[in-house]
């Protein structure tokens, strides 16, 4: 079995599409999720979060993390494993600001495949 640390990173945005989508586990692989780093770039305003995976594949999500709030300039660590399955898919959602405005927020994850 060969082991490969990759990095995965991405501005977060507030559509829930293929574009949330952080990290995809390769077919044939497994995939170890060390940390996850969510970053809020707002001088000013808090921004929520909410971080998930599939547990089939890539259709059916759960919530990891719901509305988890990053206060302004700062990050917000999850630093347990999130285990993955070939395929699974992490991803990532944001929601607009209470002025309505788009938030400032970006994600990076450690992560460990194992082939």
């Amino acid at each position: 079995m060969a082991s490969t640390f990759k990095n995965a990173g991405m501005a977060i945005h507030t559509t829930d599409d293929s574009s949330a989508v952080l990290y995809t586990t390769p077919g044939g692989t497994y995939a170890v999720i060390h940390a996850l780093f969510i970053t809020n770039h707002s001088d000013t305003t808090a921004g929520l979060c909410d971080v998930a995976v599939t547990v089939d594949g890539g259709s059916t999500y759960r919530y990891v993390a719901k509305k988890v709030a990053i206060p302004q300039s700062n990050t917000v660590t999850i630093d347990k494993p999130i285990n993955l399955e070939p395929s699974d898919k992490l991803k990532l959602v944001t929601y607009l600001n209470e002025d309505s405005t788009m938030p400032e927020m970006e994600a990076f994850a450690s992560i460990l495949e194992v082939s």
